[in-house]
C-alpha cells in the first residue's frame, strides 16, 4: 500500500481536529458559555475525530479492504484477563507513582491533589472512557500503526506513531492547559516523551495480543487520573522521568522474549 494513504490520513486528521477545536469547541465556550459537562461531551466528540475521519473517508485511506474486515482484524486477537488488567494498571500505576513521589517532595498528602469536581463520579468515569480511549484507537493504533509497520521496524514505527499522536494534541496544549507561562516548556516536553512512550508500550501489547482492547485500557489507565488530578508542573517532570526509565526496560524485555522465541524455533 502506498505511503500516500498514510500521509493523507495524518494531514486530514490534523486539519479536522483543528477545525473542530476552533469552530465547534471555541464557539460553544466563547459564544454560548457552555457548562462544563457540555464542553466535556464536545471534547469527546472531537476525540473521536480520528475514527470517524477514517470511516467516512475510507475509500481514500484503505480502498482495497472493507471497514468490517478492518474492525474484525483490529479485535481479532485473544483476550487474556491478567494482561488486559495489567494494560490498565501499567499506565495508571505509573501516574500514581509519579504523584506519590511528587507528594513526598512537596510534603503534602497524596490525595490532596485530587478533586472530584461537580460532575458525578460514574459520569466522569464514563465520559473519560468514551473520550480518547475508545475514540482514537481505531485510527491511531488500528489504521496508522498498520501503515507505519509496513515501512519501519518496531521501535522506529512506534516512535513515529507516538509523535503523530502527540502533536495532534498541539492546539489543546494552547487552549486547554493551565501552563501558559514558562512551565509550558517542560509541560510540552513531558507530553512528547510520555505520549511517545505510551505508544511504545501499547505496541508491545498489540504486537503480542493483536487486540485494540489492550490499547484502549492502557489509554484509559493514563487518562482517568487526570480527570481528578490537580498538580503542578513538578508532577509532569517526575512522570517524564519515570517513562524514560520504564519504557526502555519494557522494550528490553520485549526484545529478550523475541530473541528467546526465535532461538527456540531454530
Amino acid at each position: 500500500m502506498r505511503t500516500s494513504y498514510l500521509k493523507k490520513y495524518i494531514i486530514s486528521s490534523y486539519v479536522l481536529v483543528w477545525v473542530l477545536i476552533i469552530f465547534v469547541a471555541g464557539t460553544a465556550r466563547l459564544g454560548f458559555d457552555a457548562p462544563p459537562v457540555i464542553m466535556w461531551i464536545i471534547r469527546n466528540l472531537i476525540a473521536w475525530s480520528p475514527t470517524y475521519l477514517l470511516f467516512l473517508g475510507w475509500k481514500h485511506f484503505r480502498p482495497n479492504e472493507t471497514r468490517i474486515a478492518f474492525i474484525k482484524r483490529c479485535f481479532s486477537g485473544k483476550v487474556e484477563l491478567l494482561p488486559l488488567l495489567f494494560s490498565f494498571t501499567l499506565t495508571f500505576g505509573i501516574s500514581l507513582l509519579a504523584l506519590f513521589i511528587f507528594s513526598i517532595i512537596q510534603g503534602k498528602p497524596m490525595f490532596s491533589y485530587f478533586n472530584l469536581g461537580t460532575t458525578a463520579l460514574p459520569l466522569s468515569i464514563f465520559l473519560s472512557f468514551t473520550s480518547g480511549p475508545t475514540g482514537e484507537e481505531l485510527g491511531w493504533r488500528g489504521f496508522m500503526r498498520e501503515e507505519f509497520n509496513k515501512k519501519y521496524g518496531f521501535l522506529k514505527s512506534s516512535i513515529f506513531q507516538g509523535l503523530v499522536w502527540c502533536f495532534w494534541h498541539t492546539l489543546l496544549w494552547i487552549v486547554d492547559s493551565e501552563f501558559t507561562d514558562l512551565r509550558a516548556i517542560p509541560y510540552v516536553i513531558s507530553n512528547i516523551v510520555v505520549i511517545t512512550s505510551i505508544t511504545v508500550l501499547m505496541n508491545i501489547f498489540l504486537e503480542r495480543y493483536n487486540n485494540l482492547l489492550y490499547s484502549v485500557l492502557l489509554h484509559f489507565g493514563f487518562n482517568i487520573i487526570y480527570v481528578f488530578l490537580y498538580a503542578d508542573i513538578g508532577f509532569f517532570v517526575i512522570l517524564t522521568v519515570l517513562y524514560l526509565i520504564i519504557t526502555p526496560i519494557a522494550v528490553w524485555i520485549r526484545n529478550s522474549f523475541l530473541k528467546k522465541n526465535i532461538s527456540e524455533i531454530y
